[in-house]
């Protein structure tokens, strides 16, 4: 919803000079700024569509060290917009926001590293990007840390519960040996 409502004002910005207005406040190192201009060309709002371009207002941002930009470079990895589709791209860009305490940017990675599509799946990493996103304030952020904590629970008793038949099957076969020497 954030993006609709920005997307619009941007529109409307750039009917009144707002495209030059973005281009000299980026230009002088406000990453808000570059930010803004990376979703026009994103989008091809008021402007042709350009990946490239929105790649690197996104990466300037991030330069900066404004967080958004930074999840919206990753973000252009994980879709394959422009790019081909890399979550290992992504999670650098998704960390760096979280480096910068972007709830959402530990999210993101946290996501990545809890997914299987990813060839670094580590339950441990999710845990502490998901930890870091729900004590940052992010509510999904903590329901997923709520889910990966009760999966762990489930997954332990059912380690339990196997442990527990092994020794009895362990049990039953050292009684059968005993029967089978009387």
């Amino acid at each position: 919803m954030k993006k609709i409502l920005l997307i619009v004002a941007l529109t409307f910005g750039l009917q009144a000079g707002g495209y030059n207005k973005m281009k000299k406040a980026c230009d002088a190192r406000h990453g808000e700024s570059c930010i803004d201009l990376g979703m026009l060309y994103q989008t091809g709002q008021g402007v042709g569509q350009s990946y490239k371009k929105a790649k690197s207002y996104y990466n300037k941002a991030c330069d900066l060290k404004y967080s958004e930009g930074c999840i919206s470079f990753g973000d252009l990895y994980y879709f394959g917009q422009g790019t081909e589709q890399n979550n290992s791209k992504a999670a650098i860009y998704y960390a760096e926001a979280c480096k910068l305490h972007n709830s959402d940017g530990c999210s993101h990675l946290g996501d990545l590293y809890y997914t299987d599509a990813w060839a670094e799946h580590n339950n441990t990493k999710a845990k502490h990007y998901y930890d870091k996103s729900c004590k940052l304030g992010n509510k999904k952020g903590c329901k997923n840390l709520k889910s990966l904590l009760q999966g762990n629970e489930e997954l332990k008793h059912k380690k339990d519960e196997l442990k527990r038949l092994q020794q009895e099957n362990d049990e039953l076969i050292l009684e059968a040996e005993i029967l089978d020497r009387i």
